[in-house]
């Protein structure tokens, strides 16, 4: 064989040699070994705000970890997995009212820290990255007030609130009546109805108002009312009211009804005004009732308009109403008793309300009283208000008296996250922090609602506006209706 042939043979022996001895004995390749970097927390830092209180807890990587709260939900327990502490101060001290304190404390299992709290706050935890952090917030126990000065004698504020029951959020108007009049308004403006207190505000163009009556049907409103000295509705029970006396000071005193008719035929009891006409009962009709009476022809009824203390008119039904005019409305035996009446009659109208009201301007009856010379005085079961009013935490509106006779004007949201709303005793407490010696509670739930300069300014809890009977509004003392 020629030896150019002889090198590329020998190659081939020698490699197929040295595969076989590979195949049969692999070679090991050991990696490069790399020290594990343990985890440390590294640096401990607070923040404080009237709304809460951050720990942040920085380490050199993120490390897993848990949270718990102790038996008694005074303590927030955070334990790191694995984590070592170097440097860090073992406790600290924040003296806010929420969060006393914090501990940390190493073990064989990692780092622990434990914070000392007021039981069971609200508290949310998270991580932040760039570098490594998981941080707390806690909150805290705070309130705070947004003043603002509509007008002159006219100040704004809204409130806000987190405690031990949650939060809070409240609207207060505080009213001068020296420069403002305090209007009972209806939801036709001044007929019977229903409308939005947005609606009510913009028939007097008023810079403040709030919902106020109770209500049922279109035209029911269940309490007295007195709009301009004349009584656009009545209630059948003793209740407690708001108005303004033959002075012009705000007043806040119970309430009743006795009207009654005096006529030739004799003196006989009205049963209300602007109400439903039950059997055998006579009713005063006026102009906030709307253009008539609305009434059928039952059981021989009878209508007998009066105007300037006369009979002008007499129809059996639907008989028409005008401003100056009373239609005084029988059915049944009160017709029959009536029946004599002739035009040209003298017919007396009284409608007869306790001393503190003779010469009363302007009232809104509604229920039940909840201060009176500055103290609590909740007086439910004496007006027989139901529970639907007075059980459990709900939106409220009320109004208060000040020492100065100042008037304040006050909503409060609930049912919702950001405010769940008062007991009618919390809202007794917190008409006594804004300095309300005597106070009434207003229709409540999702009646509730403050308009001020046009503007919807609480959270409605039925998400919009609710078509309400009756709201209160305070109007500068030289304007009128639009």
């Amino acid at each position: 064989m020629k030896k150019k042939y002889l090198w590329p043979l020998l190659v081939l022996l020698l490699g197929t040699s040295f595969l076989k001895s590979a195949m049969a004995a692999p070679i090991k390749l050991t990696p490069p070994v790399f020290a594990a970097q343990a985890m440390s927390l590294e640096q401990v830092r607070t923040g404080i705000t009237p709304q809460r209180v951050r720990i942040v807890f920085q380490f050199n990587k993120m490390p897993h970890y848990m949270v718990s709260q102790n038996a008694q939900k005074k303590q927030i327990i955070l334990r790191f997995d694995k984590v070592s502490v170097a440097g860090i101060k073992s406790s600290a001290t924040l003296g806010t009212q929420t969060v006393q304190g914090f501990t940390v404390s190493s073990s064989p299992q990692g780092t622990k820290v434990v914070i000392d709290t007021v039981a069971n706050p609200d508290y949310h935890i998270d991580e932040l990255s760039n570098p490594s952090r998981i941080f707390i917030d806690i909150s805290r126990e705070y309130e705070t007030k947004d003043v603002q000065q509509i007008a002159p004698g006219l100040i704004y504020t809204k409130y806000f609130r987190h405690d031990g029951s949650g939060n809070l959020t409240a609207y207060l108007a505080d009213v001068d009546p020296s420069k403002y009049e305090l209007i009972p308004v209806l939801g036709g403006g001044r007929t019977l109805g229903k409308n939005t207190v947005q609606a009510m505000a913009e028939y007097y163009n008023a810079p403040v108002a709030i919902n106020s009556s109770y209500f049922g049907g279109y035209k029911t409103l269940y309490g007295l009312t007195m709009i301009d000295g004349t009584i656009a509705s009545t209630t059948y029970l003793p209740r407690t009211a708001f108005g303004i006396n033959a002075q012009g000071k705000p007043i806040i005193a119970t309430v009743t009804y006795n009207g009654s008719v005096h006529t030739s035929q004799g003196d006989f009891p009205l049963a209300g005004v602007n109400c439903s006409r039950t059997d055998n009962s006579l009713v005063a009709y006026n102009s906030f009732y709307g253009n008539s009476t609305g009434t059928e022809n039952i059981d021989g009824s009878m209508e007998y308009t009066v105007e300037d203390g006369h009979v002008t008119k007499i129809l059996t039904n639907d008989s028409p109403l005008g401003p100056d005019s009373t239609v005084l409305s029988a059915r049944g035996t009160m017709a029959q008793a009536l029946k004599e009446l002739k035009v040209g009659d003298a017919v007396t109208i009284s409608n007869g309300l306790e001393p503190i009201w003779q010469g009363a301007t302007q009232i809104v009856g509604v229920g039940p009283r909840l201060l009176r010379d500055g103290k609590i005085d909740i007086t439910s079961a004496a007006e027989q208000i139901g529970g639907d009013v007075t059980w459990g935490r709900a939106p409220r509106t009320a109004v208060g008296i000040t020492a100065a006779s100042h008037v304040l004007m006050l909503v409060v949201d609930g049912r919702q996250a950001q405010s769940r709303g008062l007991t009618l005793q919390g809202l007794a407490e917190l008409l006594l922090k804004f300095g309300a010696r005597d106070a009434v509670n207003f229709d409540g739930g999702g009646s509730s609602e403050m308009v001020v300069n046009g503007d919807v300014v609480n959270s409605p809890s039925d998400g919009s506006q609710r078509y309400v009977g009756a709201s209160l509004a305070a109007v500068p003392l030289s304007a009128g209706a639009q």
